[in-house]
């Protein structure tokens, strides 16, 4: 093993250093105290459907189909626990780790394979999304796998390494949308190699054939593209290219170190190179004059990337660049989650980066530093509750009683109750179309708050429920597309049952997805 430089044996305190690394951070990919949220609890509810119900259900959601078929087998192994559904990416994420290794190895040795590992075992991203219940660390392990197959391909287009590409570009296309951009971006500069340079061909169509493969999943696409969208935020800015590299980092005085220390290794693995010591440079003496003096280790910030980075920089850069063209064109988000697709391509360069510094011991350093960082980080990120729902529940099951009826304003709050409920014979029903609350319908979303009347949904929802049962509300105000709406029904509850308390309060500093909870005796 070695980090940088020569190959010679680690100091007994390095190899214990990276040992306890790799054991904290395989075990932060399995460890939160968190509830599932919204979109975790959504995943686990169309994933446990039958197979052949999936795509009609993920129709109303706005996602492929290949994770949630892999959550279905997965969930019929080892259960529907949060920490059985968990695993699955945590598993993802673990298994993703040596396959950067090998990414880093193809770039730049061992050197640069190890600085791969250790900044994607420590990446706070790659960490709090091994424990998420979506689709992100699958996406993460395609996209390096994708790199490899593309890079082998363009080494020496084998017939099987040509059938590995093509089956990872349909795999990405099937797992999440943003791979779109990535396919499309990757395409254009193949296509650009074989009209510029005669080169590139068999990697081209070893893609194309993988877009190919996505063609019977078109039909819903479209589908999902006219009628579902991402209502809840907003649209793709260009501000928000301004963002990613703190989102990878996450939050807090580590996560900010982290996000100045990563854009800085990226600028190195764009455009540094190493100088050797020796080199004779002008300097100014301070007494208006110059002298000559020989120069140390250095690293040089030239305006061209470094050869060979150049590609894989410009299709990490132009695939966010498309993602918020087309987001802004399409009136679809950008949202840090997503970028997930991207970001193996930028930790290789940024361990590329890493390599351009001189140093051995000073390398190894920053890299401790960067891990410590983001170990920390990692841990802080998940151990914030996701979900208020818990709270909520937790008073629900203790106090509401068979015949109750339950508001949820917005929909967005009741899948995540809803699985923790454990009252017998209550009422649930969501707003804004009056169903239950399993899962969230995002056709036409913005069109059927618009056409809701409120007071009629309210006096609809009341006489549900007889008089002499208790309404609970769980709401919150401020979700986009809904105005003051949950707040209105509060008001007219307020008014036609004249007994309102509200138990908890929304608690937007300590939960990710926080709520209030009203009831109305009867």
């Amino acid at each position: 093993m070695t980090l940088f430089g020569e190959r010679r044996r680690p100091h007994p305190a390095l190899l214990a250093a990276g040992a306890v690394a790799v054991v904290v951070g395989v075990y932060l990919r399995f460890w939160t105290p968190s509830a599932l949220w919204l979109d975790e609890t959504i995943s686990v509810d169309i994933a446990r459907l039958p197979l052949s119900k999936i795509p009609a259900a993920l129709s109303h959601d706005g996602a492929p189909p290949l994770y949630y078929v892999l959550l279905h087998f997965w969930m019929r192994l080892f259960g529907q626990g949060d920490g059985a559904v968990r695993a699955l990416s945590g598993l993802t994420s673990v298994v993703t780790l040596p396959v950067f290794w090998l990414a880093g190895r193809r770039i730049g040795g061992r050197p640069v394979a190890w600085v791969a590992f250790f900044l994607a075992l420590s990446s706070p991203f790659a960490i709090n999304y091994a424990t998420t219940t979506r689709m992100y660390s699958l996406m993460v392990l395609l996209s390096v796998l994708g790199f490899l197959a593309l890079s082998a391909v363009m080494e020496n287009p084998t017939r099987g390494r040509r059938v590995a590409l093509g089956a990872v570009t349909a795999a990405l296309l099937y797992t999440h949308y943003w791979a779109i951009y990535l396919v499309l971006v990757t395409g254009l500069w193949l296509l650009w190699r074989v009209l510029a340079r005669g080169d590139g061909g068999p990697a081209l169509r070893a893609m194309i054939v993988g877009g190919l493969l996505w063609l019977p999943w078109v039909p819903v696409f479209f589908f999902q593209t006219l009628h579902t969208g991402t209502p809840w935020t907003s649209a793709a800015s260009p501000g928000d290219l301004l963002t990613v590299f703190g989102d990878w980092s996450g939050g807090g005085p580590w996560g900010g170190l982290l996000m100045f220390a990563t854009f800085l290794l990226f600028v190195l693995g764009t455009f540094g190179r190493t100088a050797a010591p020796g080199a004779m440079v002008t300097i100014d003496d301070g007494r208006g004059g110059t002298r000559q003096v020989e120069a140390g280790p250095a690293v040089l910030i030239e305006l061209s990337p470094r050869p060979g980075m150049g590609p894989m920089v410009g299709v990490a850069v132009a695939t966010l660049v498309t993602a918020v063209v087309l987001g802004a064109i399409a009136n679809a988000a950008f949202v840090a989650r997503y970028t997930a697709v991207v970001l193996p391509l930028f930790l290789l360069v940024m361990a590329s980066g890493l390599a351009v510094v001189p140093g051995r011991r000073f390398r190894a350093g920053c890299l401790s530093v960067l891990v410590l960082a983001g170990l920390l980080t990692g841990q802080s990120e998940n151990s914030q509750q996701r979900t208020q729902a818990v709270q909520v529940a937790a008073v629900l099951n203790s106090q509401a009683s068979p015949g109750d009826l339950v508001i949820y304003c917005p929909d967005q709050l009741g899948p995540a109750v809803n699985r923790l409920l454990r009252v017998p014979g209550v009422q649930q029903i969501t707003f804004p179309r009056a169903i239950g609350p399993a899962r969230v319908n995002w056709v036409d979303y913005k069109k059927t708050i618009a056409s809701t009347n409120v007071s009629q949904f309210t006096e609809n929802a009341l006489q549900r429920v007889g008089p002499n049962h208790t309404v609970w509300l769980v709401w919150r105000d401020g979700y986009p597309s809904l105005g003051g709406n949950c707040g209105y029904i509060k008001s007219w509850l307020d008014l036609l049952r004249q007994s309102g308390v509200t138990l908890i309060g929304a608690n937007g500093w300590q939960y990710y997805e926080f709520e209030n909870l009203t009831r109305y005796a009867g």
